[in-house]
């Protein structure tokens, strides 16, 4: 509901009433498939996946969380906890920019709105798990996200992508295979304890340790180019 007076936006849970804020969707759809594209270019994704990954959907959607203000040892931290399930737990990671928060008003006609469905009792239980220090403010503020649908390798995945910054969400999705970086440093052990028992002489020891770690740099720079 919103005050006559002041323009003041609050939302009524059954515990208690909370400010009801909003943050600007500064992002097309064109302009999140690009973020996405680029966040699948990047290190944690498998080579290639912003190439051969197939966007099958891109829905705006207004999503709800609980926000907290709260203050540990004099410095003020904020939390998050969603307030309508979600594959995707990385909300509680939400970062919101100073100043751009807004009262809430109706959403544009094309962007879903996804009603709030965990009461705020619910939250803060959540909340008390994290054993976070004393609570100054909570409200109910809702984000823009373009939700994403994509197939790979005939699997599909799911990702968000904040449309008031760019930042993108995603619980499961294909990941660099970690055993050739493990390969490479088991071997770099191996080498290593190999010639430091072998050799007692410490400059002679420092060389062929500079000698081997040539290879071993090459090689792990090929294993990062490729996976």
């Amino acid at each position: 509901m919103t005050c006559a007076f002041c323009d003041t936006t609050l939302f009524v849970d059954r515990s208690q009433v909370v400010f009801h804020y909003r943050l600007p969707p500064l992002l097309a759809a064109d302009e999140a498939g690009a973020a996405l594209r680029r966040w699948m270019a990047g290190n944690d994704t498998v080579k290639d996946l912003d190439r051969k990954a197939e966007i099958e959907e891109l829905e705006a959607v207004s999503f709800p969380v609980w926000l907290f203000r709260t203050s540990e040892s004099g410095a003020e931290r904020v939390y998050f906890e969603p307030a309508a399930p979600t594959p995707i737990p990385q909300v509680e990671e939400l970062s919101i920019p100073a100043g751009r928060l807004e009262p809430y008003r109706s959403e544009d006609d094309n962007m879903r709105v996804i009603e709030a469905q965990v009461p705020l009792e619910t939250a803060l239980g959540w909340l008390e798990q994290r054993q976070v220090g004393p609570i100054h403010e909570t409200a109910l503020v809702r984000v823009p996200f373009w939700k994403c649908r994509y197939q790979f390798e005939g699997k599909t995945f799911h990702a968000a992508v904040d449309a008031s910054t760019g930042e993108v969400l995603a619980g499961v999705y294909p990941e660099k295979s970690e055993s050739p970086f493990v390969l490479v440093a088991v071997l770099g052990l191996i080498l290593f304890g190999i010639e430091g028992l072998a050799i007692d002489n410490l400059f002679a020891k420092l060389v062929v340790y500079a000698i081997t770690a040539v290879p071993l740099t090459l090689l792990a720079y090929w294993v990062a180019r490729k996976v």
